[in-house]
C-alpha cells in the first residue's frame, strides 16, 4: 500500500451513517479537491479547447460552471468519479490484474468510465467530445495522466466533456 493514497477509504470511513442529503456531492468535490482537481481547473480545461466568438467566452462559462455544480449532484456521475478514484488507489496498491504503472493499451476499463460519465451528462455528443478532450489532454487532465492517474484523467475528461457538451445544447 503507497502511504497517503488510500483518500477515498478515509474520507469515506464513517459517512455513509450520515443522515446529510448532500453527502456523495460533497464527497465527490472533498475528493477531486485533494487529488488538484476542482470547478476552476475544469472550467479552464474546457474553456481550452472551446471553439467560440471572444464576445460569448462569458456565458459560456457561466453555464458551463452551473451545468458542472449540477453534475457533480448526479449520483450515476458521483460514483463513476468515485469509482476512477477507488481504481487509481487499487492500481497504485497493486490491487488490479495487471501491471497499473504501465498503462496497457489492452485495458481500456479507464476509457470506459470517462465514456460513460459524458454519456450520463450529455449523450452520444458527449462521447465523442470526450475522445477529443481524452486525446488533447489539456490543463488538469493531462496533469492527472502525467502523475499516472490512468482512470481519474478519463473520468475528468468525461466530465468536462459532458459538460462543455451540454452548454451547447
Amino acid at each position: 500500500m503507497v502511504p497517503g493514497r488510500d483518500i477515498v477509504t478515509e474520507s469515506l470511513k464513517n459517512k455513509y451513517n450520515s443522515s446529510d442529503k448532500n453527502m456523495l456531492e460533497s464527497d465527490v468535490v472533498k475528493l477531486l479537491s485533494i487529488l488538484g482537481v476542482n470547478f476552476d481547473n475544469m472550467l479552464k480545461c474546457g474553456m481550452y479547447m472551446c471553439i467560440c466568438d471572444e464576445s460569448d467566452k462569458q456565458k459560456i462559462e457561466t453555464k458551463f460552471l452551473e451545468i458542472m455544480e449540477k453534475q457533480i449532484k448526479n449520483p450515476n456521475v458521483s460514483t463513476l468519479l468515485i469509482a476512477a478514484i477507488t481504481m487509481d488507489e487499487r492500481g497504485r496498491n497493486g490491487g488490479l490484474p495487471f501491471d497499473y504503472d504501465s498503462d496497457p493499451t489492452y485495458v481500456y476499463a479507464d476509457e470506459v468510465i470517462g465514456m460513460a460519465i459524458a454519456n450520463e451528462i450529455a449523450g452520444t455528443k458527449a462521447t465523442f467530445n470526450f475522445k477529443w478532450y481524452d486525446a488533447k489532454k489539456p490543463g488538469v487532465i493531462g496533469k492527472l495522466d502525467k502523475e499516472g492517474y490512468m482512470f481519474l484523467d478519463d473520468a475528468v475528461a468525461g466530465f468536462v466533456a459532458g459538460c462543455m457538451s451540454k452548454v451547447f445544447e
